[in-house]
């Protein structure tokens, strides 16, 4: 969705998009996006989708970095400051989360595992 945000210039979806992300923080019954595609395979392909087990600290942190980085990148557009740069954040972020997606590598993840090694010592 922020990559047709991009591709049609329209903010409002990248405001939806950090809306739908801050749910997901919280729990994965208010992750919407999940529960369509849980729902698309369970009932359309017949199929039982097993989430992959993680740290919910992890999970929490990648879902609120994402969305602080959506709302950046919404609010620099809503006031008109700084547009070329929440474009290229708006786009920045959408690759990295197509990237997590398909390769399996979030560096927001990443950064989540950096920050408990160096706190937790």
């Amino acid at each position: 969705m922020p990559l047709l945000a991009f591709l049609i210039h329209n903010i409002w979806l990248i405001l939806i998009t950090a809306i739908l992300f801050f749910l997901g923080m919280f729990s994965m019954k208010l992750n919407f996006i999940y529960q369509l595609c849980s729902l698309f395979t369970n009932k359309m392909l017949k199929q039982k989708i097993v989430p992959i087990e993680k740290d919910p600290g992890e999970l929490r942190f990648v879902y609120g970095f994402t969305a602080t980085m959506f709302l950046i990148s919404f609010l620099f557009l809503y006031f008109n400051k700084f547009v070329t740069f929440a474009w290229g954040l708006d786009l920045l972020v959408s690759f990295l989360t197509l990237l997590a997606s398909f390769a399996n590598i979030c560096l927001a993840a990443l950064m989540y595992v950096m920050y408990k090694k160096i706190f937790n010592k």
